[in-house]
C-alpha cells in the first residue's frame, strides 16, 4: 500500500521525536508492529530520517568556541583528525552536507566554487525539499583531470538536489590575459551568470594553500610552477575562489588576479552566508588570514588545523 510522505512523516515524528513505541504506534494508526517497523525503514531509505552519529569531542567543541571568540566568526564546525587525510576530508563533506541542508531555505541563492572539500559536501548531501532555489557557479572551470570536482559538475549536481534552476559558468577561471577576460565576461550565459553573483544569499567555498606542490592552478596548468612561486614570495598565503589573498585576507595586487573570470572578490565579501571548508595543518595559514579577514562566516575544519591556527 502507497502512503503519502505527510503519513511517513508523521509516524517518524511519533517515533523520533514523540518517543511512542512501535505498539503504540502501530494500535494509534490501526497497522501491524512490523508495518510500522518497515515504514521507519522507509523513511530511513527516501530520507525523511537522517540518523547521525556526532562523533565531535568535546576538545573539537572547545577548540571551536576558541576560534569563534578569537575571531568573532558566527559558527565553527570541527572533526576530528587522523592519519587518513582522505577520510577527514570526508567527514568535513558530511559535517557541511548537514549544516548546508539546516540553512538553505525555499527561494535561496546558493553559490558554489569547486575543489575536493566541496565534492565531498555534495557526495553527502541528500534532496531537500525547496522551492524556487538557484545554484550559481562561482568561478569558470578549471578543466580538471577529474571533473567531478570542478565547479560546473558541482553546481549541476547540487541543483538537482535542491530541484534548483542552475547557473553555469561555461569558461576557464584563469586565462591568459586581462583582454581575453573581458571579451569572455561579455558574452551573454558568462555575463548573466557573474551578474548573478552579486545577488547571493550563501556561498560554500574551498580555501587553499599557495603552495605550488598543493595549488589546483599549477595542476590544471593554469599557472606554471614558477608564477605559483612568485605568488607566494609576493606575500600570498592561500586562495579563495581562484584569488590570492595575503596574511591579512586582502586581496593582492597581482597579474594572476586580475585575470579571474568569477565573482568579484569585494562581492564576495558582501555575501549574507559563506561557508568556508578547509582540513589540514598545511592550511592553517590560509584558514587563519580569511579569519581576519571576515570573508566567511562560517568554518568547517579539522583538529589539527584549528591548532595551528590558534598556536
Amino acid at each position: 500500500m502507497q502512503r503519502s510522505r505527510d503519513v511517513l512523516v508523521e509516524i517518524a515524528r511519533r517515533y523520533y521525536i514523540d518517543s511512542c513505541s512501535q505498539q503504540e504506534i502501530a494500535k494509534e494508526y490501526k497497522l501491524s508492529r512490523p508495518t510500522v517497523s518497515n515504514i521507519l525503514k522507509q523513511c530511513r531509505e527516501e530520507g525523511i530520517v537522517e540518523i547521525r552519529i556526532r562523533d565531535g569531542s568535546t576538545f573539537s567543541r572547545g577548540l571551536g568556541d576558541r576560534l569563534r571568540n578569537r575571531f568573532g566568526i558566527r559558527e565553527v564546525l570541527i572533526v576530528p583528525s587522523s592519519g587518513d587525510p582522505s577520510a577527514v576530508l570526508s567527514r568535513a563533506g558530511a559535517e557541511a552536507a548537514a549544516f548546508a541542508t539546516s540553512v538553505i531555505e525555499d527561494g535561496m541563492k546558493v553559490g558554489i566554487a569547486w575543489g575536493t572539500s566541496l565534492f565531498q559536501m555534495v557526495h553527502h548531501m541528500k534532496h531537500l525539499n525547496v522551492v524556487d532555489t538557484s545554484v550559481i557557479q562561482l568561478m569558470g572551470g578549471l578543466g580538471a583531470s577529474n571533473p567531478q570536482y570542478d565547479g560546473a559538475d558541482l553546481a549541476r549536481e547540487l541543483s538537482k538536489l535542491l530541484n534548483a534552476r542552475y547557473y553555469p559558468l561555461q569558461c576557464p577561471v584563469l586565462v591568459k590575459n586581462i583582454e581575453v577576460k573581458e571579451m569572455l565576461a561579455s558574452e551573454n550565459g558568462i555575463r548573466d551568470t557573474l551578474e548573478r553573483t552579486g545577488n547571493l544569499d550563501i556561498a560554500f567555498v574551498g580555501l587553499s594553500s599557495n603552495d605550488p606542490d598543493k595549488s589546483a592552478l599549477v595542476k590544471a596548468g593554469f599557472l606554471t610552477y614558477d608564477e605559483a612561486e612568485e605568488t607566494t614570495m609576493a606575500g600570498a598565503v592561500g586562495h579563495i575562489c581562484g584569488y590570492s589573498y595575503g596574511s591579512g585576507g586582502e586581496m593582492l595586487d597581482l597579474p594572476v588576479n586580475h585575470r579571474i573570470i568569477g565573482i568579484e572578490f569585494e562581492k564576495l565579501k558582501t555575501i549574507p552566508e559563506r561557508v568556508g571548508i578547509a582540513c589540514g595543518a598545511e592550511k592553517a595559514a590560509a584558514i587563519r588570514a580569511a579569519l581576519e579577514a571576515n570573508l566567511i562566516t562560517t568554518l568547517i575544519t579539522d583538529e589539527e588545523a584549528a591548532l595551528r591556527i590558534l598556536s
